[in-house]
């Protein structure tokens, strides 16, 4: 509990009042923090993928067959890779706020 300086003239009740109403004020901050980024990670979970299945796409249409396995490996590669590193990066960006 906040211990009431001599110089502050106002009651207890006041100042707990102040410190609740910024504490709200934070709290809701915070969660419109987070929920932006889930937004944002969940945008890249759908692009991510949509890259890969572009890769692959062109793998199979290309008519050499090097270019094409690359291109395929390629896309396997980005669509499930670009996926597992947003949601790491999601992972790091809430330790770092102190959502869990």
């Amino acid at each position: 509990m906040p211990q009431q300086s001599s110089s502050d003239p106002r009651p207890l009740a006041e100042i707990l009042d102040e410190m609740a109403v910024a504490h709200l004020r934070q709290a809701a901050e915070s969660d419109r923090d987070k929920w932006k980024d889930f937004g944002r990670t969940a945008l890249e979970c759908v692009l991510w993928p949509c890259i890969g299945i572009a890769c692959i796409g062109w793998a199979l249409h290309t008519t050499d067959l090097a270019y094409g396995k690359a291109a395929f490996y390629a896309g396997i590669a980005i669509g499930n890779g670009g996926v597992i590193f947003s949601l790491l990066a999601a992972y790091r960006r809430g330790e770092a706020r102190g959502d869990w």
